[in-house]
């Protein structure tokens, strides 16, 4: 064989055995790695706003997209004596640098003291005509409805500077003009429950989002057992009305049958009160 020949298929023998032995020592490619499961996400359970207790009865909305409440409806006469009230309230439960709810509190009721006096006896006269011999109790309800209202312990804290706010207004103001900003001083002291219902409201449908999402089907709802609407104050009776005869409720126009007055059905709680006395 001439030695070109040998010499060419040596170099294409060792070309071949180079290809074989870097194709053994190549590293084999790698399968990608496993897909990692999806990233835990913590889940926080919503809770109740300004430390409220779950499963919480909030009232309903009324036609005027706010919540009913016992102060809706009012006579002047009946918006200053519900201011009144809710003073009355901050007095009772502010405390620590809300001190000057209670001082600003007593000093209303010695300023403004025969203002206070009027405005409560066309109340009772207001109630007299519309109940008759029921007329006290009608209030007296009412007026626990009122307290409880403005005594619900997670608004506290919002509330108390607000009726330091209007205290202070009511404190600075001449006696003529209470019954016209009673109104406007109402809204303001209701604002922050409205406020609270409304953050209630929203933390139930939270509250029901999170559970369908992490377990359980549920029924968005308002509220878990909506309070039944308060009482609604009757309406203004001018000073020189006088009733010929009591007027009655029609349930207690039958002949004998005792004089009843509808009262709501939840629970009520009877709360302090510094009476103005009627001379």
């Amino acid at each position: 064989m001439p030695l070109r020949t040998v010499v060419r298929r040596f170099h294409e023998l060792a070309s071949v055995t180079a290809l074989a032995l870097i194709a053994g020592c190549s590293t084999p490619e790698k399968a990608p790695p496993p897909t990692p499961p999806p990233p835990v996400v913590p889940t926080i359970k919503p809770l109740p706003p300004m430390g409220a207790v779950e499963e919480m009865s909030i009232p309903e909305v009324g036609g005027d997209g706010k919540y009913l409440t016992p102060n809706r409806g009012v006579t002047a006469n009946t918006a200053l004596w519900h201011v009144r009230m809710a003073l009355n309230v901050a007095a009772l439960s502010c405390h620590g640098v809300y001190e000057p709810a209670r001082i600003q509190y007593n000093q209303i009721l010695h300023v403004h003291e025969a203002a206070l006096r009027e405005a409560n006896a066309a109340v009772d006269r207001n109630y007299l005509v519309a109940y008759g011999t029921g007329g006290l109790k009608a209030r007296e309800l009412l007026n626990t409805v009122v307290y409880n209202f403005f005594a619900l312990p997670p608004v506290t804290k919002s509330f108390c500077p607000v009726a330091i706010e209007v205290g202070a207004k009511v404190l600075a103001m001449p006696s003529n003009q209470l019954l016209a900003y009673a109104p406007e001083a109402l809204t303001a002291l209701e604002k922050p429950f409205q406020d609270f219902y409304a953050a209630y409201a929203d933390y139930l449908r939270r509250l029901a989002e999170w559970q369908s999402r992490f377990g359980g089907t549920v029924t968005v709802v308002v509220s878990p057992t909506p309070l039944p609407p308060p009482p609604t104050p009757p309406k203004e009776v001018a000073s020189g009305f006088v009733p010929a005869s009591p007027v009655t409720p029609p349930s207690a126009m039958a002949r004998g049958a005792p004089v009843r007055v509808e009262v709501p059905t939840f629970p009520l709680t009877p709360m302090r009160e510094t009476f103005i006395p009627v001379q």
